[in-house]
Parts: structure tokens; C-alpha cells; sequence
């Protein structure tokens, strides 16, 4: 029993779960948006987590990939689908015409939200504060954008139901 090796493109895409039990399921490029994909870590080269494999009658098996991670598990740092949704969330809070001090903090509830550290109730509270104060369409632009790779606490803080 062990964790196999998944295939996802820059994007945040799956491609294949389980790359050595499914080899035939792999591909150089992501048949939803056509960039490349990648099974290791850009920083640290360590594979990335896929499906749990176990055995059910001298066989293996997969219950398959249920989320797609956001930082390496062995160096910590984001993957390149994570990365380019922190930057897009980043570019809007600048589009919403906050002053420095509230889009700092915006960018901070960002981070905070992301990472889904302890500070991330709290933080989701700020966020959303913000975000719902400074322009009504706000609030679903940042959904399509981070909803991926926020934990789920998180979503059901700021976007219920």
C-alpha cells in the first residue's frame, strides 16, 4: 500500500492519478487547455502525491485522486497551478481600486486563505469584508479563480451554499 505518482499540467488539470498503475493514461499535454504537464516538483524534483494503491485480491487497485495538491508535500512550495491563481487573485485585488492599506490586507487574506493556515477563518472574514465592500461582482470573480485551492472550510465561509 502506497501512494502512486499523479500527472497534472501547469494549470491544475489531472491527467493521470496513478501514473505507473495506468501508464497508457499519461500524456505530454493536457487535453483541457493544451499546456504541459508535469509529475515532479519544479523546486525539489520530488514526485507528485497521486491515488492510494492497495491490494484487493493479489491485485492493485486505486480509489483514485481526490484533490489536487497545492504545495509540494516535501519542499512546501506551490505548485505552478497554485502559483498562477495567487498571482491572478493578486492582479484583481489591485483592479478593485483599494486603498494600499486595505489591499494589503487583502493580499495578506490571500496568502492567509491559500495556505489555509490558522489564520485562515479570520482571514476569510477579512476577505470577504473587503472584497464584498469594494465591487458587488468581486466575490465571484475570486471564486473562479481560487475555489480550486482554498481548503473547504474556507469556501463554505465565503462563498456558502
Amino acid at each position: 500500500m502506497s501512494y502512486d505518482t499523479a500527472q497534472i499540467c501547469r494549470n491544475g488539470h489531472l491527467t493521470n492519478g496513478a501514473m505507473s498503475l495506468f501508464p497508457s493514461r499519461s500524456k505530454q499535454f493536457c487535453d483541457q487547455c493544451g499546456i504541459d504537464t508535469i509529475s515532479n516538483c519544479g523546486q525539489c524534483r520530488a514526485t507528485i502525491r497521486g491515488a492510494y494503491i492497495y491490494f484487493r485480491l493479489g491485485r492493485p487497485v486505486t480509489n483514485g485522486l481526490n484533490q489536487i495538491p497545492s504545495f509540494c508535500e516535501k519542499c512546501g512550495k506551490p505548485f505552478p497551478w497554485t502559483e498562477s491563481r495567487l498571482e491572478a487573485a493578486k492582479d484583481l485585488a489591485n483592479q478593485l481600486e483599494l486603498d494600499i492599506p486595505e489591499r494589503t490586507l487583502l493580499e495578506k487574506s490571500i496568502e492567509e486563505i491559500v495556505r489555509d493556515t490558522p489564520r485562515a477563518p479570520a482571514e476569510a472574514v477579512r476577505f470577504k469584508r473587503i472584497v464584498e465592500g469594494a465591487r458587488p461582482w468581486a466575490l465571484g470573480a475570486f471564486k473562479e479563480i481560487l475555489f480550486g485551492v482554498v481548503g473547504e472550510g474556507v469556501k463554505k465561509m465565503i462563498w456558502p451554499g
